[in-house]
């Protein structure tokens, strides 16, 4: 299957508030017009996409710890991945 149609296919299942997301409808609603937002801006254009480079950066992780994009590199490539949290 594409990863398009399971895409669809996730977001279907846990738009439909049943297990095992049970993710209640007034967040699946926030969801749709933080996203409609983010579309108005224009800082989904601005984005950097797959391959580009990114700035150096010192964030903080899940832990409160800050880590750098220099050490990161250091290991090898990198993916990025932002979690927005858990419904």
């Amino acid at each position: 299957m594409p990863l398009q149609e399971r895409l669809d296919a996730f977001k279907a299942s846990f738009e439909s508030g049943v297990p095992p997301f049970n993710v209640p409808q007034s967040a699946i609603e926030l969801m749709h017009r933080a996203t409609e937002e983010l579309r108005r801006s224009g800082r989904a254009e601005r984005a950097l996409g797959v391959g580009a480079r990114v700035p150096a950066f010192a964030l903080p992780n899940q832990d409160g710890q800050i880590i750098s994009s220099a050490d990161l590199f250091a290991g090898g490539p990198l993916v990025m991945s932002f979690f927005r949290g858990h419904w």
